[in-house]
């Protein structure tokens, strides 16, 4: 790609504060063919704002409130360029060259996206640790094993690719949409190229705090069950930890109406087999219901004859008994691999980062995290919305 055109779009939300540094370190690119465009809704007018001596940027505000796919989309469609580069304002150029290291690989013609590089990224609290730890490299090998997904932080895109797939889907939620368009570029046969250009990232407006990372739980599992309707894609297996939820429920459910929660118990038993959890290290998927069972015939026979007259009274049938353990084994099995999950999140927030400090309220609050994503799930079933339309 000889001499092209490169289109830097900028989409500002609420509570952007790093736009004045990241425009700065655009403006002074060494690439003479660029334009700049920073799209906006009435929400983040203010933060918007340019600073001085920035006349050549054009700024497109949309009256309403908008999504941050529709602010992506509404910047990629007015962008003349012919290689467009998508830039979060928390995310700054880190040299001069950045612009030049981020259109350099267009020169092969199948690559249709290269990734920029985040480095330098400051100290984050728990909310920041919480979301590396549950979003990161699990969720992307399980979407796309093996191959890179557009991240939407620093991401330059080839413009004759995206007239050939379109743009972000306005009716999935952050993260799908990003995922949605990694499959519609890998089905059209382009590659994902990881970038050498590199940007530093703060955090993002609306992922600052502990409240901010559980209400994106509720984003992840509805993105989850869309991409599930739309690919049979199990992203971030929220479809597990949404029975997860009923199951903790069961026991409660017994004490007023033990029969209906045999029936549920039963009922999560089958759907179980439909279900799956990931084995680590082999990265295996095997049906939830044998952990069920292998829980109820622990719970037979690790608990012993003298222990129910403590445990349900004298007077309890032996039968009725055999259906607590039932519920309760249901409950375990669950609660074990939420447990299995949760470690595993709070370990890679570790080794991530190195601070060991965080390893126990990333264990709690990351289940937390996923009973939420769960909901989130829910929601995502329910709706009549499909990724791929």
């Amino acid at each position: 790609m000889s001499d092209p055109l490169a289109s830097v779009i900028i989409p500002v939300e609420e509570g952007c504060d790093t736009l004045p540094q990241c425009l700065d370190a655009v403006m002074r690119q060494d690439f003479e063919k660029t334009e700049v465009i920073v799209v906006c809704d009435a929400r983040a007018a203010q933060a918007a704002a340019l600073p001085e001596g920035s006349e050549e940027v054009r700024v497109i505000k949309q009256p309403s409130p908008c999504s941050p796919a529709r602010l992506a989309n509404d910047g990629l469609r007015a962008a003349r360029g012919h290689v467009k580069v998508l830039l979060q304002p928390y995310c700054v150029p880190a040299d001069s060259n950045w612009l030049r290291g981020m259109v350099a690989p267009f020169d092969e013609e199948t690559v249709g996206v290269v990734v920029g590089r985040c480095e330098g990224e400051p100290e984050r609290g728990l909310a920041q640790r919480l979301l590396e730890a549950v979003d990161g490299s699990e969720g992307c090998e399980s979407a796309l094993p093996g191959r890179p997904l557009v991240g939407r932080r620093c991401d330059a895109y080839r413009a004759s690719l995206l007239a050939d797939i379109g743009y972000f889907s306005e009716a999935l939620p952050s993260p799908a949409d990003a995922i949605d368009v990694s499959i519609k570029i890998a089905d059209a046969g382009y590659s994902i190229l990881m970038g050498q250009a590199a940007v530093t990232c703060a955090a993002a407006p609306g992922r600052r705090s502990l409240g901010d990372a559980l209400r994106t739980a509720l984003d992840y599992g509805r993105a989850d069950a869309l991409l599930d309707k739309s690919y049979d894609l199990h992203w971030l297996n929220a479809g597990l930890f949404s029975v997860t939820l009923v199951s903790l429920l069961l026991p409660l459910v017994g004490i007023f109406a033990l029969p209906l929660a045999v029936v549920l118990a039963l009922a999560i038993f089958l759907w179980g087999w439909a279900l799956s959890v990931r084995v680590p290290v082999v990265h295996w998927e095997l049906p939830v219901a044998p952990v069920q069972g292998i829980a109820y015939v622990a719970i037979i026979l690790a608990v012993r004859g003298d222990w129910w007259p403590w445990l349900f009274g004298r007077a309890v049938h032996p039968a009725v008994i055999r259906q607590w353990c039932w519920v309760g084994a249901t409950a375990a099995a669950y609660l074990l691999l939420l447990g299995g999950a949760s470690v595993r999140g709070a370990l890679r927030a570790c080794l991530r980062r190195g601070g060991a400090v965080y390893a126990v309220p990333v264990l709690f609050v990351g289940a937390l995290w996923r009973l939420l994503s769960g909901v989130g799930y829910v929601q995502g079933a329910l709706s009549g919305t499909h990724g791929g339309e």
